[in-house]
């Protein structure tokens, strides 16, 4: 299967988004309906009824909860048969025929004679799940909870039990929703065995339950259990037993583990220890204790954790409610509650296994793609608007969805262009008309005297100055300290389109107002997986040239350059013929040598000069390394030098590939 593959007459493969059991999850467009969804297959060998049965239990579980606000919604099943070998690799399934309608799914019928793949067409929820964002306020993780809380309740009067509630397993939409995602492990109460393909009681030991990790019959409790260590590692980063940090969550671990961390892991999920970080938790820590009673007779049920959760999330006037989980007055905590606040000595008269938290100061520093990375834990103090540039997934910001109105649907997410601070978003109007939307990380504060035009919760919109045929926007946090700002600018990338500068103005507006709201919520959610060690992004542009580097440009103010987020660019101005040079980072696909341009190499790295259109400036493009980009095109990391200024073409193009040859030098310093 590959991207721009149509599947089942109608589900056209955009990327990979994921790996469940049965292979590769892809994200997909609906040609029918008009909106994406998630294609996740499962496999079963032969015709075996009880395999087929199992294997059908995930989606006959999900599809009894198809209104329920909080969990995931799945539209169809469809069938897709395949022989022994084409099942291995996949190639069975590319020209997607089989049924459509899910019938048959209903009976299992299919290849007899070899293996047979259910494709589960499921709404699609951005972002994957809540290991990969940043950590929360308690306030907000007790509103995440308490949606959750409301799905529980839901699947526990229809007799389920989830088995593996954790950060892995929830997404959120674009309107800050919680959704429960994978039902794969999920049971019937009452049966003897999982209702899916997964096997008797699957979990998560740093999450699960210690009934659960003791391998007796889950019960509507242990999800309570599990929801209580979900919502600690929201807020601190780490699950409350001191596990996996959230990165590792949806796999139950670091790979690295050695068998007697593993064992220690194990016997604390039996044992049903945890360590709560009180100082951390604030105000959920009451709410928590209870959820977190070792003896499941003791913990509350879903519908009370619900109400208990509204009411910690109610503390906070910032926090919006949800009209599937609105609370009229408040409520007093459980007496039981109470006491567990009271003291380690009462919590342990509870029957609680408790080890202190540690605070703060041990949560150690975390590496690249760490959701905690910058957050606040404690929820007390002004919010990072971007958190750390190198992790961030500037892309997270858009919503292709939402700016797809303003086309003919072709909307193309591109991200392996340009710096590592921005994304692209292309849109196609039709008849070779495209609009092209970009939002970037930029370094420094807002214009002096200007205010926002509008605001979304702590996201001030300001307005930028903008050149003819392009709209620009500023983002803006009350209280960032950063100095870092998010730009949004729409620009026509071919053609015109009707109403010029204000429809581009609109379609600013709506990215703006999708960006914000993400910024709302909290830093900008982090790329999953980081940027490779390999990779320019971990770089110093502003390192590559110094000032002897620098002096063939005549006049340049080499100790006062225009520094780009993260030292990805620098800048320099001279007051000789207006002459400008910049350094920075620059991802594309490999540059050839055409319309002028010529290739040299320098310091072992291909390079390309190429003079600019309007003969003020020239570029030269030093190729660092190529990798897989998006769709499995050929991408190139580059170090881009542009010289501009009023010399001829040949002499900017000179100083373009002397910068270049220190650069490509500098490159071996780093």
């Amino acid at each position: 299967m590959r991207s721009g593959d149509q599947f089942a007459d109608r589900y056209v493969l955009k990327e990979i988004i994921g790996a469940g059991r049965g292979g590769d999850v892809w994200l997909a467009h609906d040609t029918v309906v008009g909106q994406d969804v998630a294609l996740k297959p499962e496999r079963t060998d032969g015709e075996s009824e009880t395999a087929v049965r199992r294997l059908l239990g995930e989606p006959r579980a999900m599809a009894k909860f198809r209104d329920h606000p909080h969990v995931v919604t799945l539209f169809d099943v469809v069938t897709v048969e395949q022989d022994e070998n084409a099942a291995r690799d996949g190639h069975g399934a590319r020209d997607g025929h089989g049924a459509r309608d899910g019938h048959g799914a209903r009976d299992g019928h299919g290849a007899r004679d070899g293996t047979q793949t259910y494709w589960f067409v499921m709404e699609y929820v951005p972002g994957g799940g809540l290991d990969r964002q940043p950590t929360v306020s308690p306030e907000r993780a007790a509103r995440i909870g308490a949606q959750l809380a409301d799905a529980l309740a839901a699947l526990h009067e229809a007799g389920i039990v989830h088995c593996d509630v954790k950060p892995a397993n929830i997404g959120l939409t674009r309107h800050g929703a919680a959704k429960l995602l994978d039902f794969g492990a999920a049971y019937r109460v009452g049966g003897t065995e999982t209702i899916t393909v997964n096997g008797p009681f699957s979990f998560t030991p740093d999450y699960a339950a210690p009934e659960l990790a003791r391998g007796n019959v889950p019960r509507p409790a242990s999800d309570v259990f599990c929801l209580a260590a979900t919502l600690h590692a929201l807020v601190t980063g780490a699950p409350p037993r001191g596990g996996a940090p959230l990165e590792d969550a949806g796999t139950g671990g670091p790979q690295d583990d050695g068998e007697e961390a593993e064992r220690l892991r194990y016997w604390k999920a039996e044992q049903g220890v945890v360590e709560l970080d009180s100082a951390a938790v604030g105000p959920l820590y009451p709410v928590l204790t209870a959820m977190l009673q070792r003896d499941p007779r003791q913990r509350p049920e879903a519908v009370e954790v619900k109400r208990l959760l509204e009411d910690v999330a109610a503390a906070d006037p910032t926090t919006p409610r949800d009209t599937a989980t609105t609370v009229t007055g408040r409520r007093r905590l459980r007496q039981p509650l109470i006491a567990a606040a009271l003291g380690v000595s009462s919590v342990l008269a509870l029957g609680l296994a408790v080890i202190p938290g540690h605070g703060d100061d041990d949560k150690g520093t975390p590496g690249p793609g760490r959701s905690r990375l910058e957050a606040d834990a404690s929820g007390g103090g002004p919010q990072s608007l971007i958190g750390d540039p190198h992790t961030a997934d500037v892309c997270a910001l858009t919503d292709p969805a939402a700016l797809g109105r303003f086309g003919d649907g072709d909307v193309h997410v591109d991200v392996d262009y340009g710096n590592f601070d921005r994304c692209d978003v292309l849109v196609g109007v039709g008849d070779g008309t495209r609009i092209d939307v970009s939002v970037r990380l930029l370094r420094g504060t807002p214009p002096e005297g200007s205010k926002p035009s509008r605001t979304v919760g702590r996201i001030g919109i300001r307005e930028d100055e903008s050149e003819r045929d392009e709209c620009k926007l500023l983002l803006t946090s009350e209280g960032d300290t950063e100095g870092t700002l998010v730009g949004v600018r729409v620009n026509m990338g071919k053609g015109s389109v009707l109403g010029g500068d204000a429809t581009l103005c609109t379609v600013a507006d709506k990215a703006a107002t999708s960006a914000a709201e993400v910024l709302d919520r909290g830093p900008v959610p982090r790329r999953s997986p980081a940027y490779p060690r390999s990779s320019l992004a971990w770089k110093d542009a502003c390192k590559l040239l110094d000032a002897k580097a620098l002096s063939v440009v005549p006049g340049l103010k080499t100790d006062v350059p225009d520094v780009g987020v993260a030292n990805w660019s620098c800048e320099w101005s001279s007051d000789v013929d207006e002459l400008d040079a910049e350094v920075s980072f620059f991802r594309d696909q490999p540059k050839s040598a055409e319309d002028g341009a010529t290739t040299v190499t320098l310091g072992g790295h291909r390079t390309i000069v190429e003079p600019g259109d309007d003969g003020d400036t020239c570029s030269a493009f030093v190729e660092y390394r190529r990798y897989s980009g998006r769709n499995a095109e050929t991408a190139a990391e580059m170090v881009r030098l542009d010289v501009s200024g009023q010399r001829t073409e040949d002499r900017l193009c000179a100083m373009a590939e002397a910068l270049a040859a220190s650069a490509a030098t500098g490159l071996r310093a780093q």
